[in-house]
């Protein structure tokens, strides 16, 4: 190859490896809070956005969208005219209040989407709330005047929540702050001094059995012991690796059982081993479940009598099964147990022809056991084959006997036969 379409090819490599981390920090930037009336007026409003990489980002030129909750029209709010966002900082579009950039206030409480774009039209973030018909996933839960709705930040991880599901990044917050790390407190009476009934954890299903699959049948199940109805927003679930599910508008009955699947909460029960606890608004742990082991295909992870245990049958939403693993029963066991319950169920509905298979096969399953059908034993087959033997060889033996006595007794005969052929063989005369 000549050095100078090398150099071109080397040359070309570097813009475009250049280009990239550009890119990929346009669509880092996320709306991280939006407040659509305050208590003093509707018309207080903000949008914020984050650029949540370590580099700053041109956003000159990008502009916020606003659609109707169930509108299919797109209007602009604001343009950016020139801004550079630092690493890490906020940028607040405001309506009657300050802000970076200034809209006309407008912003739906009930409902509504936005949208963030760059200067090349291309969609950076997008968010919709209460009946939204354009959010990310679900919408997120609306705001009340003076409330906010704010992505969800890890002071752990030091980033915001960003899995693309409104409803599951964002949560609502009396105390707004438009351009800062949103304030921690969920919508809740006074937790200070609010008390919560003693819900429980009753059952687990780390490992559905096919058809079923894990990423969408697993679910976790609370109990409500207690004579009242339950509102569980403000609840919490969490496993041993952290992953952590705040409930929202969900309630639960009295005396009820309410299974939350993974598909909402995101959790996922590991197969080798894992246990959940139960949270309440306060952050107090309210109940946990026993740590299973190895879970087992198909079983349950049960609560009964206080005690956590393997069930054959799950029961999502309703009481525990009491068909339960015997201590003295691996669960491995149980499994293959279920599994021919199972296979004896569908034998039920078969063909007579599969039926008249099936008889077949017991039958060779009760002769493999030592028994024939009409209930002769395998001992006395043998001793009949035995005495098969015995009585052919005895007739072999008569016949040899038969045929040396017949030689014995004509052996003059015999002797002039042979006798008789070499004289001829002798007597011929010779060829050539």
């Amino acid at each position: 190859m000549k050095k100078p379409l090398l150099a071109l090819i080397v040359l070309m490599s570097v813009i475009v490896l250049t280009a990239l981390p550009v890119r990929a920090a346009v669509k880092s930037v996320l709306i991280t809070e939006v407040q659509t009336g305050g208590l003093s007026s509707a018309g207080e409003e903000f949008v914020e956005i984050q650029n949540t990489t370590t580099a700053d980002i041109d956003i000159s030129g990008w502009t916020l969208y606003y659609k109707s909750a169930t509108g299919t029209t797109w209007s602009k709010k604001a343009t950016v005219p020139n801004g550079l966002l630092a690493a890490g900082k906020f940028w607040v579009f405001a309506s009657n209040l300050a802000g970076n950039t200034i809209y006309s206030s407008g912003l739906s409480q009930t409902g509504g989407n936005i949208q963030l774009r760059d200067k090349q039209a291309a969609v950076v973030d997008q968010f919709g709330w209460g009946i939204g018909n354009a959010s990310l996933g679900k919408p997120a839960s609306p705001s009340e005047p003076g409330q906010s709705m704010y992505r969800i930040y890890s002071f752990d991880l030091l980033k915001m929540l960003n899995t693309d599901d409104n409803f599951v990044d964002f949560d609502l917050t009396v105390s707004p702050t438009a351009g800062s790390i949103p304030k921690v407190d969920v919508i809740q009476d006074d937790p200070e001094v609010a008390t919560y009934p003693a819900l429980e954890l009753s059952e687990l299903l780390p490992d559905p059995a096919s058809p079923l699959t894990d990423s969408t049948d697993e679910y976790i199940e609370i109990y409500n012991p207690t004579a009242n109805l339950v509102d569980l927003s403000g609840w919490k679930l969490r496993d041993e690796s952290g992953d952590e599910y705040l409930i929202k508008n969900m309630q639960i009955d009295s005396l009820a059982h309410l299974a939350i699947y993974v598909t909402d909460s995101k959790i996922t029960l590991n197969n080798t081993g894992d246990s959940v606890v139960l949270i309440d608004p306060n952050g107090k742990v309210v109940d946990e479940s026993a740590n299973y082991g190895n879970a087992e295909v198909g079983l349950s992870w049960i609560k009964i009598a206080g005690e956590w245990q393997w069930a054959e049958v799950s029961t999502p939403g309703e009481i525990n099964s009491t068909v339960f693993v015997e201590s003295s029963t691996s669960p491995s066991a149980a499994v293959k147990n279920v599994k021919k319950a199972a296979v004896k169920k569908a034998a039920t509905k078969t063909t007579p022809k599969v039926a008249a298979t099936k008889t077949t096969k017991a039958k060779a399953a009760s002769a493999s056991s030592g028994k024939k059908s009409d209930g002769t034993g395998i001992d006395s087959q043998q001793s009949q084959s035995q005495g098969s033997k015995w009585w052919s060889w005895l007739l072999v033996s008569a016949g040899i006997a038969t045929i040396g006595y017949g030689i014995y007794e004509y052996r003059t005969e015999i002797n002039l036969f042979f006798k008789k052929l070499g004289s001829y063989f002798r007597s011929r005369p010779k060829v050539g």
